[in-house]
């Protein structure tokens, strides 16, 4: 289904140059773009060079041939038909969802609203109760305050020495799975957006993590990368349930590494790497009950049950 839906049938001459009047509809904006036939030919050329750079491996459309003969902005039936052709070109590339990150093609879609997830408490599987909902709410507070704690202790260690003051991770991954398939081995990666309800398992091959590590060494960043877990000089990580398990373990601190510095997480490779990893990757909602569970950790280490809360506080009501 097309999220966006592209209309070209008119023009306007500005200096003898043709500049096409493209309408962008989706469900909850419009927008109304100015182009010239250049200026949609240097937004190809950017996107064969992503395809390529990323090695997004995408069936990108063909776009229109100049003319052989004569100029196109002499002959309306010609200016008409190019029109059409652009339409469909443009309405097919705005609606590949995983090149949405990238800042050059941001500047042609509609700003949408986008409406955050929120924590919300799921109906749970039990009678109503008061004491059950103070319950929650108190866990709620327990756990507010310790992600707190969390971001001051961020805060300070930032401070020490490192440009990123005040950055607070907000992506965080765990690598704790992996699948031998074939020759490779496949890592069941977990991220975890703090700012969000849902979580995201996605599936992912070291030379995958390289690639875009490769991608980050061409930027100019001022913070030192970190070093990617270095290849084996001889024989295979796949033989050997230990090497996998060590590398399974410096993918995780890699990863983690590069998402607590805001220069980095903000930058084209790792802004399409968490595009990519919402649009592919299976969601996992948590329930209420688990979230509530999660919420609960209190400080000497002990994890509160709601179904065990609930029997306490109806023996305590007994006695």
């Amino acid at each position: 289904m097309m999220r966006y839906l592209v209309t070209i049938n008119d023009y306007e001459t500005r200096n003898d140059v043709i500049y096409y009047i493209i309408y962008l509809n989706c469900q909850n904006a419009f927008k109304t773009l100015y182009k010239r036939y250049s200026d949609l030919k240097a937004l190809n050329d950017q996107l064969q060079q992503k395809n390529n750079e990323f090695k997004l491996k995408l069936m990108l459309p063909r776009f229109p041939k100049k003319k052989m003969f004569g100029r196109t902005k002499n002959s309306q039936s010609d200016i008409k038909t190019r029109g059409l052709e652009l339409q469909q070109y443009l309405e097919t590339i705005l609606n590949i969802p995983s090149i949405w990150s990238f800042q050059f093609l941001k500047e042609y879609l509609p700003k949408v609203q986008q409406i955050d997830e929120t924590c919300r408490l799921e109906q749970i599987n039990t009678e109503y109760s008061k004491d059950l909902c103070w319950l929650q709410m108190d866990e709620l507070k327990k756990s507010f305050l310790q992600r707190q704690d969390l971001f001051q202790s961020n805060k300070k260690n930032n401070q020490k020495g490192n440009k990123t003051s005040g950055y607070y991770q907000r992506y965080h991954f765990t690598i704790n799975e992996f699948i031998i398939q074939n020759d490779y081995v496949q890592y069941l990666i977990i991220l975890t957006d703090t700012k969000k309800t849902t979580k995201y398992q996605f599936e992912m091959r070291y030379s995958n993590l390289r690639d875009c590590h490769l991608l980050l060494e061409k930027q100019q960043f001022k913070n030192c990368l970190p070093q990617f877990p270095k290849r084996r000089l001889i024989g295979q990580t796949i033989h050997n349930p230990q090497q996998i398990q060590d590398r399974q373990d410096q993918l995780q601190r890699y990863l983690n590494q590069i998402f607590s510095v805001q220069e980095f997480v903000e930058s084209e490779p790792l802004v399409y790497f968490i595009t990519r990893i919402k649009l592919e990757g299976k969601s996992i909602r948590q329930g209420q009950a688990e979230r509530v569970s999660q919420f609960s950790q209190q400080v000497n280490g002990s994890s509160f049950n709601v179904s065990q809360g609930m029997e306490e506080l109806r023996e305590q009501k007994s006695i």
